[in-house]
């Protein structure tokens, strides 16, 4: 297992991982471009957003934690 001190991390890692094949698959298919293809050209597009989305999440990870801190109500 992974030491606990590397959560954010770990967190930034999958949800880029997940967040940029979603979007690489999406983008692709919208291109109206036959599944063969799609399925050709989605690992080296997933690939290089994975490489923009992964540091990307590193600076926005905490500063959506922090709006969303500032949005919620405390609790009394």
């Amino acid at each position: 297992m992974i030491p606990n001190k590397y959560r954010f991390y770990v967190f930034s890692f999958i949800m880029s991982l997940l967040m940029s094949g979603a979007m690489s698959f999406a983008f692709l298919v919208m291109e109206n471009i036959t599944w063969t293809v799609v399925m050709e050209k989605w690992p080296f597009s997933w690939f290089v957003s994975m490489l923009i989305a992964f540091p990307m999440s590193l600076f926005i990870v905490p500063l959506t934690d922090k709006l969303v801190s500032r949005l919620m109500m405390q609790d009394a």
